[in-house]
């Protein structure tokens, strides 16, 4: 990442240099992306069949605040509220980006998972010896299914690699 600045790199190429079965000497490129492959996708959070099940409920709670509001039952709303509340947080914890359903277990989640917890370690050490760099990293690289170094536009540095 620091050889290629502001190039955001996928988790799984990350990985692949660390197995060595990917070249570290200059960048990769398939197509206009940087990356061997998604991997496997794991399983969907939540299927189709459950999706409109969680809609249709969701439809029938909207319905049951209507009808209290109207009829002031402050007892029913509340709960159908709750009801409410817990529908959308479930919908919105199986949903990604751009309403892509989320999916667990898959390979490139593994592996965003283990190179975010291994910078964050490697940076952990670092700031023992060397505050000052760590700090700068931490702030300049973000992880995720792509990771990317971005420094400060400003205060560029030159990395000696």
């Amino acid at each position: 990442m620091l050889a290629d600045p502001g190039r955001e790199i996928h988790v799984l190429d990350l990985v692949a240099v660390e197995r060595g079965s990917l070249p570290t000497g200059g960048i990769v490129e398939h197509g206009d992306d940087l990356h061997v492959g998604q991997g496997s996708s794991g399983l969907e959070v939540i299927d189709d069949v459950a999706r409109d099940a969680y809609r249709r409920r969701l439809a029938e709670v909207d319905d049951d605040i209507e009808e209290a509001t109207m009829l002031n039952d402050l007892g029913r709303m509340e709960l159908a509220q709750r009801d409410r509340e817990y529908l959308i947080a479930e919908l919105t914890s199986a949903v990604g980006f751009g309403g892509r359903t989320r999916s667990v277990g898959g390979s490139a989640e593994r592996a965003r998972t283990s190179v975010t917890r291994s910078l964050r370690y490697a940076l952990r050490r670092m700031a023992e010896h060397h505050p000052a760099l760590a700090a700068h990293l931490e702030q300049s690289v973000q992880t995720g299914t792509y990771c990317v170094y971005t420094p400060d536009p400003i205060a560029p540095l030159v990395w000696d690699l």
